[in-house]
């Protein structure tokens, strides 16, 4: 048996080495390589399977050394035809990227086609043919690119990329980035989502145990079924986009915009806010203040939805100091508390406004007594991000604490694109610890529901409670599973004569989710998404909003997580998940 005992990178290292120097197991390695590299050419409904400068499938000279891909291509061909037993530890180990699906879903992010901007944000580079902000070469951009900003296209080739590489794409979260969402004609909004649900219900895939893809099943043609159609159709699908998110300004955020995103499909907004000080937020002409944010944070909050901020420490005007306290703002009242935080520390790009001040040692235009733009030094930055995570509760997701730019854009700034791993050492080497839910997460362990007991997180902001229901571990505080539950002051009455009418009398369930290694659907295991935690933390939100007054609990659910609640007694309403108490 060649996979039986491989169980860490050193094992499957030499089982490598090993098919490279036996004729019999690499003449076999070559011709799955050779299948792996003719993908493209079987479905002629895909333009670009890879960006050109792609490494993942490439055929080359004679005794190239087997990718991951390419042995757990061999290793899916040799337990279909029942030559190798499964082997669940091997294939954790050749899976490439492993946190791509750690988090419990595969995630696909694409943007939208280049549109203009409404904004004139000093900081923002614009470059030809890409949406405002976005580089040509950062990686999400460079596939967008190289599929011509299809939608279709960006979803099933990367799709396709995560299955071969090992991952499980029965649960995905789309993640839509580009342009201000908001500023895109509806009709284009429709038709690019239309396309992104469309992608998910045609793409279908051989069972793990082959070693072959396939794109197949019943295809729907473009245009052929309503967003609507596709939507439901997805509830059943092979690939359910369990969760949908887009970035907009916060002076966007209206409560007929909100309806509209329902609508959509969309379950998570991200916004632009940068800055907590009005007078920054002048100086880079950001045009909005921060009782915006206050408002449209509320507002999406309200509705169900799950909100992450984007900040952007070292911006002209600023210090360290007043950054650090920033974070502390955020959640030390009512006003922000924010579920996530995206951190893109201020660089000096090629394309900004910023870069011809900077250039040229230009005062801000604005405010000259803030002097010349000068960018933090790595040790700030590193300073700045440290004390930014210690303040950051557990309620709190950071999904990133630095934009992937290729360092070739960057004029000024740090080009440290390893900064997680910079703080992991500081945190090693100053004893503390970051309690956000990314550090804390169990990440695939195998999970003993006796040491993860039921805990609870209680917060306020302006118009309602917010309880943090979790299964944790007892001593690290490792995290198995959590339920975000809102109870509205007004009880949804600000969306009477709207679609969103359905919240009225309702406690929200925002977010439901239980970390660990993606299980497929239907699936039996030991990790933590097949346990029950989900299912008990929905007994005690339901109990918790009964005991309150509400009359009905209302999940804001990703529409492949429909069939999930209805399971439990839960029925569509408008676009939410609805069980009268």
């Amino acid at each position: 048996m060649l996979f039986q005992d491989i169980k860490t990178e050193r094992d499957l290292s030499l089982l490598k080495r090993r098919v490279l120097a036996d004729k019999g197991l690499y003449e076999r390695i070559l011709r799955v390589r050779s299948e792996m590299h003719n993908i493209e050419g079987k479905h002629s409904s895909v333009v670009k399977i890879w960006p050109q400068n792609s490494t993942l499938i490439k055929v080359s000279e004679a005794h190239k050394m087997p990718t991951n891909a390419e042995i757990l291509a061999f290793y899916r061909e040799l337990v279909s035809l029942g030559e190798e037993p499964l082997s669940p530890d091997a294939e954790l180990v050749m899976k490439k990227l492993k946190t791509r699906s750690n988090s419990g879903v595969a995630v696909v992010s694409l943007l939208t086609k280049p549109f203009p901007c409404p904004g004139r944000c000093t900081y923002c580079p614009t470059e030809e043919n890409m949406p405002k902000s976005y580089l040509s070469k950062e990686p999400a951009a460079a596939r967008a690119l190289a599929n011509n900003f299809d939608p279709y296209d960006q979803v099933t080739n990367r799709l396709l990329a995560l299955e071969i590489n090992g991952h499980n794409t029965d649960k995905i979260e789309m993640i839509v980035i580009g342009g201000t969402w908001s500023f895109y004609h509806p009709k284009y909004q429709e038709e690019f989502l239309a396309e992104c649900f469309r992608a998910c219900n045609n793409f279908s895939h051989t069972p793990p145990t082959s070693g072959t893809l396939e794109v197949g099943g019943v295809q729907t043609a473009k245009g052929e079924k309503s967003l609507a159609e596709m939507q439901t159709e997805n509830e059943t699908a092979g690939a359910r986009i369990i969760g949908l998110s887009i970035e907009t300004r916060p002076d966007y955020i209206t409560t007929y915009e909100i309806e509209r995103l329902r609508a959509l499909g969309v379950t998570k907004v991200e916004i632009g806010v940068q800055h907590l000080d009005d007078a920054i937020l002048k100086l880079t002409k950001r045009d909005m203040k921060i009782a915006v944010v206050m408002k449209a944070t509320e507002r999406l909050r309200n509705a169900g939805l799950k909100v992450v901020y984007h900040m952007m420490p070292n911006l002209p005007g600023s210090t360290p100091e007043r950054d650090i306290a920033m974070f502390g703002e955020l959640f030390s009242g009512e006003d922000f508390q924010p579920d996530m935080l995206k951190v893109y520390p201020c660089m000096v790009l090629e394309g900004s406004e910023l870069f011809e001040t900077w250039k040229h040692g230009l005062p801000a235009a604005s405010m000259a007594q803030a002097g010349c733009f000068k960018p933090y030094t790595d040790e700030e930055l590193i300073r700045v991000l440290a004390g930014a995570k210690k303040q950051v509760p557990k309620y709190v997701r950071i999904i990133r604490v630095i934009r992937d730019i290729p360092a070739t854009y960057i004029q000024a700034g740090s080009k440290i694109s390893n900064l997680r791993q910079w703080l992991l050492a500081d945190m090693k080497k100053n004893r503390w610890q970051c309690k956000c839910i990314r550090c804390r997460e169990v990440r695939g362990v195998v999970v003993d529901p006796a040491k993860f007991p039921l805990t609870r997180a209680e917060y306020r902001t302006k118009t309602g409670r917010e309880i943090f229901l979790s299964f944790e571990e007892l001593n690290e505080g490792k995290l198995a599973s959590f339920l975000r539950l809102r109870l509205p002051d007004k009880r949804g009455e600000e969306f009477t004569g709207t679609a969103l009418d359905v919240l009225r009398d309702a406690a929200l369930v925002r977010e439901l989710h239980t970390y660990g290694q993606l299980i497929p659907i239907g699936a039996e295991g030991t990790q933590s998404q097949h346990v029950g935690f989900g299912k008990q933390l929905l007994i005690e939100a339901e109990r918790i909003a009964r005991e309150a007054g509400y009359k009905k609990l209302a999940i804001i659910s990703g529409i492949g997580v429909r069939e999930y609640y209805r399971k439990r007694g839960y029925a569509l309403e408008g676009t939410y998940m609805v069980k009268y108490l």
